[in-house]
């Protein structure tokens, strides 16, 4: 199973922080500024904000995960 089509079964699941990383990467985002815990990621313009405040991902990163794999 792809990192992909995890995202899309994630229901109710926990990804940490450096999953999500992984992920991101691995959607062709690169990692372009950090400010204490808030981590922004770009991809031809959009960008995504990871705000990593643990170790696990809440709720609305996985929310926002999901819509970015939805996007072609």
């Amino acid at each position: 199973m792809s990192r992909l089509e995890k995202i899309k079964l994630l229901r109710g699941s926990r990804l940490t922080c450096q999953e999500v990383r992984v992920l991101l990467a691995d959607l062709g985002y690169e990692l372009v500024r950090q400010r204490g815990s808030h981590e922004q990621w770009v991809k031809d313009g959009r960008t995504f904000t990871l705000a990593a405040h643990g170790k696990d991902a809440t709720h609305y990163i996985l929310d926002a995960l999901r819509k970015l794999s939805e996007v072609p």
